[in-house]
């Protein structure tokens, strides 16, 4: 299945809505101007979604200490660790007793879901999607397309909604 154009041409939503229905295997590369983003499908379920350029704020380890699993310091010590051991990041504070393997699963299954929502956002860029077999990561629950789809489009009702009301606060900065 060739699948490649740009998002004006064909959705977000469509392209994960078809991947999801022919219950495809590969992987979707999409492009904007700011960032990259790779989903992983395996027989249409995203398994794994990473955004290649991703701001320091999205980082699983950031991600971590805003949700204060771990400190600053358990993280500069677990970084230091990873680069000497290459180590995933997740093994090493799990190794370490930093944090429990079903809480750094949650933390990941959250930031894949957070990476595939912000593409709702997207008006413009590039896609193109490749079939073959694809590496499964254990710490990330398949998610079915059509759910992300519902979720994705819940969200964006719901932002039109909030940024409506802003509109209508007086020019004063509120």
């Amino acid at each position: 299945m060739a699948l490649k154009g740009t998002l004006k041409d064909f959705g977000i939503a469509d392209i994960l809505q078809l991947i999801g229905q022919q219950q495809k295997t590969g992987k979707l590369h999409l492009k904007s101007k700011e960032e990259t983003v790779d989903i992983s499908f395996k027989d249409g379920n995203i398994v794994l979604a990473e955004s290649l350029s991703r701001a320091k704020k999205d980082l699983i380890g950031s991600m971590l200490v805003q949700a204060e699993l771990i400190t600053d310091t358990q993280l500069d010590l677990a970084l230091d660790t990873q680069k000497r051991t290459l180590q995933r990041l997740g093994d090493v504070l799990v190794s370490m007793g930093t944090l429990t393997a079903d809480k750094f699963k949650h933390m990941v299954q959250l930031q894949t879901t957070e990476t595939l929502y912000r593409l709702f956002s997207w008006k413009n860029g590039n896609y193109q999607f490749e079939q073959g077999e694809v590496e499964i990561d254990p710490l990330i629950q398949p998610l079915r397309a059509e759910s992300v789809l519902m979720e994705g489009f819940r969200m964006v009702d719901e932002w039109t909604v909030v940024k409506g009301k802003r509109t209508h606060f007086p020019r004063s900065g509120l």
